[in-house]
């Protein structure tokens, strides 16, 4: 099984030398939520929110972060985030 069922999983050695999302292997092999970098024996989940307008992406979370309203959490993030970078570009300089 892939696992893009969105079934729970135990990290494993090949987990961690994946090439997640593009980067060095294991680099980007950590909870999308709270950030904490899996290790072996570690609980996670892929999780799909591409279906979910405004919560794109798909994240990966550990156990912590994981729950019935992981989606609703991931779309406020990334909401968050999008409203901070657009704080950021759309500021005025000082004077």
């Amino acid at each position: 099984m892939s696992f893009t069922d969105q079934r729970p999983r135990t990290a494993t050695e090949r987990d961690l030398a994946t090439r997640w999302m593009g980067g060095k292997p294991g680099e980007y092999f950590r909870c999308c939520m709270c950030g904490h970098r899996f290790a072996v024996g570690d609980y996670w989940r892929w999780v799909y929110t591409n279906g979910t307008p405004g919560a794109g992406g798909n994240p990966i979370v550990c156990e912590g972060c994981d729950g019935m309203d992981v989606i609703g959490r991931w779309k406020a993030k990334i909401e968050q985030h999008y409203s901070d970078a657009n704080w950021y570009f759309n500021r005025r300089s000082e004077p």
